[in-house]
């Protein structure tokens, strides 16, 4: 009898839940896709705000800077439809609902930043078959805490890629570093969502073009005051937590070469300026430098110029084996900045090799920067 009332009571309690679930009234929101490729290659953007008064959408697909504005169905669907095709690529973009930037939820693919998240969005194709996620063997991305003494005994964190096959490959030799910085405003998981460096690696490795090799990524900012786009590395507090901690803890922790040939820095932007400021003021701990996307400001190049005659005048910095400049067009915001440093690498009889790949200042030119130079490494 007992056990015939538990059920009764069973029963009564799932239907009373079930009934609390079935009271919720369903809304264009359970079914709505945020993000549609049509077939013309043209890319719709949807989000469901039925109370709110504008939203906006904005992101690295336009091929001009700004925001585009979503309109409002009777439905309370806000919708904006590109008017060209999207080509191939990995595209960044952020909803804004009355001034308030918006995560989209009806999408999982996000980029992290410092200042929070963005979301993504891949028009599929030919040109972007190089950084697509394919059959292939993958290697592994470790997130890695570490204490910087420099910074004070603080916990900071590293992205660490480790190659296809690195459990074997490890046991038979010391591998080479590619260190590998973001720029203003991301942090040290960038290069892994938006920069997409693990599939880009996967690739490049399947088609036989990389030797082994581990890729660290590390936080570009700390909670120092300092400046990252100074002149030199003192300027920046993350140039101390690179050379103090960063190499020695990945030494320590990774079956990894410590000889110069066997180093490489690169970084965009801020990132950028930081790989100048170590590498140019550290010449023989690196032989692979790749700044992409930056320069000196006017007023840096001046100090530069007047403080720092000895450093430029190194001559072991023409000892790199590569040392090659990225630019993203003359729509790269780091463009002239970027002019006016090489300019000055001239008049100091440094040597270097400079290529511009347009896709402005964004991730659609860095990705292609990391596919042309991670060949060049180590060989």
């Amino acid at each position: 009898m007992k056990k015939i009332i538990f059920g009764i009571l069973t029963f009564g309690i799932l239907n009373a839940t079930f009934a609390q679930f079935s009271q919720r009234n369903p809304t264009p929101n359970d079914t709505l896709q945020s993000i549609q490729i049509l077939n013309d290659g043209k890319v719709k953007f949807s989000i469901y705000a039925p109370k709110a008064s504008e939203v906006t959408v904005m992101g690295d697909y336009a091929p001009k800077f700004g925001a585009d504005k979503l309109a409002k169905s009777e439905i309370g669907v806000w919708s904006f439809t590109t008017d060209y095709a999207v080509k191939p690529s990995l595209y960044t973009y952020d909803f804004s609902v009355d001034g308030l930037k918006i995560f989209d939820p009806k999408n999982a693919q996000y980029k992290e930043s410092n200042s929070g998240f963005s979301n993504l969005f891949e028009v599929k194709g030919a040109e972007n078959d190089y950084q697509s996620l394919k059959n292939v063997p993958h290697g592994k991305i470790e997130k890695v805490l570490y204490s910087s003494t420099s910074l004070g005994g603080i916990t900071r964190r590293l992205h660490v890629y480790l190659p296809p096959n690195y459990d074997q490959i490890s046991k038979k030799e010391k591998l080479p570093v590619l260190y590998l910085f973001h720029g203003g405003g991301d942090n040290d998981a960038s290069w892994t969502t938006a920069g997409r460096a693990n599939l880009i690696f996967d690739n490049l490795y399947a088609e036989g073009k990389l030797k082994p090799m581990i890729v660290v990524m590390s936080a570009g900012h700390t909670p120092v005051k300092g400046n990252a786009m100074g002149a030199g590395p003192e300027a920046d507090p993350f140039s101390k937590d690179f050379l103090q901690d960063i190499i020695p803890f990945v030494e320590k922790t990774y079956p990894v070469s410590t000889k110069c040939e066997h180093r490489a820095i690169a970084g965009l932007s801020m990132g950028g300026i930081q790989t100048l400021n170590i590498a140019l003021w550290n010449p023989t701990l690196f032989a692979y430098v790749f700044p992409m996307s930056t320069g000196y400001f006017p007023n840096l190049i001046k100090e530069l110029e007047e403080k720092y005659t000895a450093v430029l005048a190194n001559k072991s910095i023409n000892e790199f084996k590569k040392f090659k400049i990225y630019m993203g067009g003359e729509a790269d915001i780091a463009y002239k900045n970027n002019i006016n440093t090489m300019a000055l690498f001239d008049k100091s009889g440094i040597k270097y090799t400079y290529e511009n790949i347009e896709g402005g200042h964004t991730f659609l030119t860095w990705r292609k920067n990391l596919q042309d130079f991670a060949p060049l490494l180590f060989k």
